[in-house]
């Protein structure tokens, strides 16, 4: 290669080209860029109460102190421990933007199902959906989801355009209602694909409350994540965790439950998908529900703080 270069170069000063050589290390170079994804349904009203002094605050800032992700997913987090998040990330000097890096999008109930108060009081607002971006968003997607006849289901989706390669940052959390799940993972994947056939990369990640051997997620797939304990896939993208040993073409449990996964794990309905042609490498990984940490409501005994895993995730996207 050195003699082709220069052969390369000596052409280029016959002919009067100048040869442009891109900086060290730079996305021009690769074509790629690399971001870190954290995400976590935190649970944050059904066993948390809604609190910020129970300790679940401080396991999230703490665990986003050590992984220092670029983009951070948040499923069933209340308003205050919201706002609560925001200001540990803000006095951490997190965010490349403190004023413009985090969005919040409620998911009303109809039996208003609300967070409980942070002071004991009465029962305040619904919980909802969150996503905080390391680079400052330019703009925001909030898109409902058909109506299971309980939740408002959203979809919550941040473009990047100060990162190459047309990206967004979502995230979402699908009902756990069967009848009506086809219909949210539906809109949500359309969304994606048109997102991805804009020219955009797309990284959504979330609690699908499916998991991937299930046939609703056959066209969420792509057909080179097909094996044994995923098959008849047929869409354009893959998950984070799909290339795991343990379990190849599903992954590693994000739950701690009862509900049975695939080779002999708890279930799996927490992941991050992007699609196949954007990607260049990627890894992912789920971490044990801490049970040391957070306090139940009348801070007398320590109880697990939540009933998901935490998922980690690297991805390199190609990045024109």
């Amino acid at each position: 290669m050195p003699r082709l270069r220069t052969v390369i170069l000596v052409l280029a000063t016959l002919l009067g080209l100048s040869v442009w050589t891109a900086p060290a290390g730079s996305a021009a170079v690769t074509g790629t860029a690399t971001y870190k994804v954290w995400h976590w349904n935190i649970a944050g009203h059904a066993l948390n109460f809604g609190a910020t002094d129970n300790g679940l605050v401080d396991a999230i800032l703490g665990s986003l102190s050590y992984r220092d992700p670029d983009f951070i997913s948040l499923n069933e987090i209340c308003p205050d421990q919201y706002r609560a998040i925001l200001k540990g990330l803000q006095d951490a000097n997190w965010p490349q933007s403190p004023s413009n890096f985090a969005r919040f999008e409620p998911m009303p109930d109809v039996d208003a199902d609300l967070c409980k108060s942070d002071n004991g009081g009465p029962d305040t607002d619904p919980y909802g959906v969150a996503v905080f971006s390391k680079f400052a968003p330019s703009g925001t997607d909030r898109i409902t989801l058909p109506s299971d006849g309980d939740k408002a289901r959203k979809l919550l989706c941040v473009p990047i355009t100060s990162q190459p390669g047309g990206l967004r940052f979502c995230t979402t959390h699908i009902t756990f209602k069967n009848a009506y799940k086809q219909a949210q993972l539906d809109t949500v994947r359309t969304k994606m694909e048109q997102f991805t056939a804009a020219g955009g990369t797309v990284i959504t990640a979330g609690d699908f409350n499916v998991q991937p051997h299930d046939p609703l997620l056959d066209n969420w797939y792509a057909q080179s994540a097909t094996s044994s304990n995923n098959a008849n896939n047929s869409g354009i993208f893959r998950e984070f965790d799909d290339l795991d040993p343990l379990c190849p073409g599903w992954g590693e449990q994000t739950t701690e439950g009862t509900l049975a996964g695939l080779c002999g794990q708890p279930a799996k309905v927490d992941h991050v998908f992007a699609a196949e042609s954007r990607l260049v490498s990627y890894d992912a990984d789920t971490h044990p529900i801490a049970r040391n940490r957070c306090l139940n409501r009348s801070h007398t005994e320590y109880i697990a703080c939540s009933d998901h895993r935490i998922v980690t995730a690297t991805v390199t996207v190609t990045a024109p």
